[in-house]
């Protein structure tokens, strides 16, 4: 695991001069084996528009044989979109999103509990204030799993 890490780090560090030269966001990139088959998944956004296809394809022929140097057997490279219920990463992205329902995933039990649906209220230095059952909760940055926004269906 420790490896996949080190790649994932070195393919983060092949992809962010080229994201930047995009005018291009960098959402996560992940190193991963599903099904017998090895993956590079990089997941961008363009923070002043709709990413299309055509942003995910220029990437992905920008950085293809740079990746392929670095990987020594077969693998898919995969560039795409997070998607509508995409991952938030970085502090920075708990403040952009204020205001937003998220499912929250805790590295350790808060009222008997990992898995939370919440809203992202206030970003307070390290801290993300949350709103659960009509409460304010805060949590530390670091005691955070994994997050999501949640997309729901609204009735018309």
């Amino acid at each position: 695991m420790e490896e996949n890490n080190q790649i994932v780090e070195k393919i983060t560090r092949i992809v962010n001069p080229f994201i930047e030269e995009m005018n291009l966001s960098l959402v996560d990139v992940e190193y991963v084996q599903d099904g017998g088959y090895w993956y590079v998944r990089i997941f961008i956004e363009n923070l002043n528009g709709d990413l299309n296809i055509e942003d995910c394809s220029k990437l992905s022929s920008k950085i293809e044989d740079k990746v392929e140097e670095l990987i020594e057997h077969k693998f898919f490279l995969e560039v795409s979109s997070p998607g509508l219920e995409r991952p938030l990463k970085k502090l920075e992205d708990y403040t952009r999103f204020i205001g937003e329902k998220i499912t929250l995933h805790l590295k350790h039990k808060l009222d008997d509990k990992k898995q939370f649906k919440t809203i992202i209220k206030e970003v307070n230095g390290d801290n993300i204030i949350f709103l659960m059952d009509k409460k304010e909760v805060e949590i530390k940055f670091n005691e955070i799993r994994k997050a999501n926004i949640l997309f729901e269906f609204n009735d018309f």
